[in-house]
């Protein structure tokens, strides 16, 4: 099977202008830099930089350091200040060193020599500094001098409105590949201005009014990577504590425009106020890093795909720590600061949903220097990707190494398709095509890193780069299995059709199901859109039928498919003899019971039905060449779900329950045959008993005494029940009828025993009576009258 993987460059979020190594190297905080041309970014130890907040560095576009500010000092490659064209040195331009976004270094789009520094000043930190002095910029020359120079500016764009100006700048490539926007804030009103290769337009910029009014003038601005979203952090300290928001807008990279009224993302009292703001790298997640007393760093995600942006805010970490920037870098990653530590945190990666992003808060160490609250900015295309799609599966490849499966083939390609622009293809730095379409598999090529460079010969003249790292991995493996034959015993059993329960081919089909999903499918559906239900799946092709199965690999989504077959076995449905079984006594198991209760239910021990059906089949069948499995319902032995499991001691019969067997070959599959029978649970005898005392007189006549004697009735109603009778636990022998003559006081127990025709042994209940002998009688007075006038009144009275 041959798949297409595609890189798809986007001209108007892409590097067609610049790559991502011009912003490779970094300075800020306390003479802090990193440098990302290497492998792994490595700290740097050369840098004159030390600021707060605001900073800025730009490489060209082979990642070799130009030259970096704090918006007040330019320092040139060599680390020396930068000269006016007059020969001044450049420590005095418009930027603040306590302005959150003090310099921003902008190229010209066209010509390589020309770049332009973007400072906002602050009213926050005055002493030394002027008071705000607003946006400017500069321009300067890198071919002039050594190693650049600054020719011209300020040039105000605060347009009389200094002091109130904001400390935000942030720049993006526009839709024409030629132009850049260059974007500030002032209270409510957006201002965006134009570069080409004309220069900066600054005396037409384009105006945004916002819904959403400053309450102060710190904390980032940034526009997404795509050019389709600005966020700006309003953070408040001190006088203004407690009112800043991350607000979100549209943005048209066509026209500068902001084209929404800003969309409020979060709370103070809450989440804390905003000072850092960044986008990932495919402008899919929003990232703000905020402030609460005492003193607590927290980053928070938003996930811009969903519909509902405002309800998916999460917080991804929360530490000790003051307010501090959020930086995307050419690897991907968001590289945070918090102000004072020897190394940056890191958002490993950024693109994840909340719950399994990864947040180092020492990712990268510093060499020594230290972090401040800032991070240089850059203009956001800097960080647009070369956005590769595979096109088998419409899924972004960005970011992440991406497993190929051994056994395929993949056409990887440009979506840019110039006749006259020259492509070359690399693996592991080596070249092996120049070719637009390269065809990769894992014997002609193979695992490594593969790059694409595009010589454009378009009027932008520039160079596209697209970098994928694969690996092929083996597919899993499907072991072969016989077809799987089912029984129809149904009302049609010679129709062809019947139920399957695929699930029970799994274990067969691969011997290490870790990691895997089995699906089913039709063999006309190719393309494996309308998987099968497993559990209950009736052919669709009468009497033989095959589908295909697919196991896929969860991790790698490499997979394997296999044509499996399935039969129709048209049994009908075999009668078995009826069991009969006694229910059993829910006393049983009481050791200060006296008598029975019958529970309504028992259990069957179904082996021996196994051997009854053994015997019966005259040499057929066997324990060691077939399975006996038991269910409920016809469904349940036709699907094999629900089995009754030895020891069988789990499930409880009640009476007239029907039960369906199913006889299969050992260990596969194929069905033989299924019957059914009915367990019939049968009444345990309960005797008659009496848990009160009964009075054994014990007292006779002297002259001639009587024996004496209490009649015990234990009768059930039922003539042909037999009974044993216990006295203290004792049998009592030869007693068999249900009445027994007591002669002695103690505890009688009786057992009823009551056959039935169709069990082996009989039911048994069981009671108990009480006897207890009378007192024997004592004469303490006697009384007598002797009326001789009144004979009929004599008479004598013994107590």
């Amino acid at each position: 099977m041959k798949k297409q993987l595609l890189f798809v460059l986007f001209i108007a979020i892409s590097i067609s202008l610049y790559s991502q190594k011009e912003a490779n190297v970094w300075y800020f905080g306390r003479n802090a830099g990193i440098d990302f041309n290497t492998s792994a970014p490595t700290a740097l130890t050369d840098s004159k930089l030390n600021t707060d907040e605001g900073c800025s560095t730009i490489s060209d576009e082979n990642g070799n350091l130009l030259f970096y500010s704090d918006g007040i000092k330019v320092w040139t490659k060599n680390h020396e200040l930068m000269r006016y064209s007059d020969g001044r040195i450049a420590n005095d331009l418009q930027g603040n060193p306590s302005s959150t976004q003090s310099g921003l270094i902008v190229p010209n789009p066209e010509d390589k020599n020309i770049y332009y520094i973007f400072t906002v000043g602050t009213d926050y930190v005055g002493d030394v500094y002027p008071e705000n002095p607003g946006f400017n910029f500069y321009t300067i020359d890198i071919s002039k001098g050594n190693g650049g120079e600054i020719i011209s500016g300020p040039v105000d764009l605060a347009k009389r409105r200094s002091f109130e100006w904001s400390e935000k700048v942030t720049a993006v490539q526009g839709k024409d590949c030629t132009e850049i926007w260059v974007l500030s804030i002032v209270e409510n009103t957006f201002y965006a201005y134009k570069i080409d290769k004309n220069g900066v337009d600054y005396t037409t910029p384009v105006i945004s009014s916002s819904s959403y009014t400053l309450f102060d003038k710190r904390g980032y601005l940034k526009v997404s990577p795509d050019g389709t979203k600005v966020a700006l952090a309003d953070f408040t300290a001190g006088r203004t504590l407690g009112n800043g928001r991350l607000i979100l807008y549209d943005f048209d990279n066509t026209t500068g425009r902001i084209t929404s009224s800003g969309t409020i993302l979060t709370n103070p009292s809450s989440d804390g106020v905003p000072y850092g703001v960044e986008f990932s790298q495919q402008s899919s997640k929003l990232y703000v890093s905020t402030f609460k007393l005492p003193l607590t760093f927290n980053i928070l995600q938003f996930d811009l795909l969903d519909p509902n942006i405002t309800q998916t805010k999460n917080q991804i970490w929360s530490g000790s720590g003051y307010r501090g920037a959020l930086q995307l870098a050419s690897d991907g990653k968001i590289y945070t600061s918090i102000p004072d530590k020897t190394y940056l945190g890191a958002i490993e990666n950024p693109e994840e949903n909340a719950a399994n992003i990864q947040y180092t808060p020492n990712a990268l160490n510093l060499g020594g220097a230290r972090s401040s609250q800032g991070l240089p900015p850059f203009i956001q295309s800097f960080f647009a990707p070369v956005k590769l799609i595979n096109l088998a599966t419409s899924e972004v490849l960005n970011n992440s190494n991406q497993v190929f499966c051994i056994g395929e083939t993949y056409e990887i390609q440009p979506e840019k398709n110039n006749p006259s622009d020259t492509y070359t293809w690399y693996k592991d730095g080596t070249e092996i095509a120049n070719t637009r379409v390269l065809t990769v598999d894992n014997t002609n090529f193979g695992s490594g890193l593969y790059e694409i460079k595009i010589e454009s010969t378009s009027y932008c003249k520039k160079t596209y780069v697209g970098k994928v790292q694969i690996t092929f991995v083996p597919k899993p493996t499907i072991n072969k299995i016989p077809p799987y034959i089912q029984c129809d015993f149904d009302s049609l059993p010679f129709d062809g059709y019947t139920t399957f329960n695929l699930e029970q081919l799994e274990s067969s089909l691969i011997s290490n199901p870790t990691d895997v999903s089995i699906d089913f499918f039709e063999t006309s559906d190719i393309n494996f859109t309308s998987p099968l239900s497993k559990t209950n799946y009736t052919n669709s092709v009468a009497t033989n039928h095959s589908l295909i199965v697919k196991v896929t690999n969860n991790t790698t989504h490499c997979y394997q498919t296999e044509i499996i077959d399935l039969q129709v076995n048209p049994t009908g449905l075999t009668s078995y003899t009826d069991e009969h079984i006694c229910e059993l006594d829910q006393n049983v198991a009481n050791p200060d019971a006296k008598f029975s209760v019958g529970s309504g239910n028992s259990f069957f021990d179904f082996s021996f039905k196994t051997q009854q059906i053994i015997n019966n089949s005259s040499g057929a069948l066997s324990e060691n060449t077939h399975d006996f499995q038991y269910y409920r319902t016809a469904e349940d032995a036709s699907l094999q779900v629900n089995q009754i499991l030895p020891p069988y001691e789990d499930d409880l019969f009640t009476n007239n329950s029907d039960v369906y067997v199913r006889i299969s070959n050992k260990g596969a599959t194929s069905c033989e045959a299924i019957g059914n029978f009915k367990i019939f649970v049968e009444k345990i005898p309960v005797p008659q008993g009496s848990l009160d005392n009964i009075i054994l007189c014990v007292d006779n006549p002297r002259l001639s005494p009587q024996p004496h004697t209490v009649a015990l009735n234990a009768d059930t109603g039922n003539t042909t029940d037999s009974y044993k009778w216990y006295l203290n636990g004792v049998l009592i022998s030869g007693e068999t009828s249900a009445t027994y003559d007591a002669n002695t006081a103690g505890e009688y127990k009786v057992e009823a025993y009551r056959k039935y025709p169709n069990i082996n042994t009989p039911c048994i209940g069981y009671n108990t009576f009480f006897v207890k002998e009378s007192n024997h009688a004592l004469i303490v007075n006697i009384k007598s009258v002797d009326d001789q006038d009144n004979p009929d009144s004599n008479k004598i009275e013994i107590t």
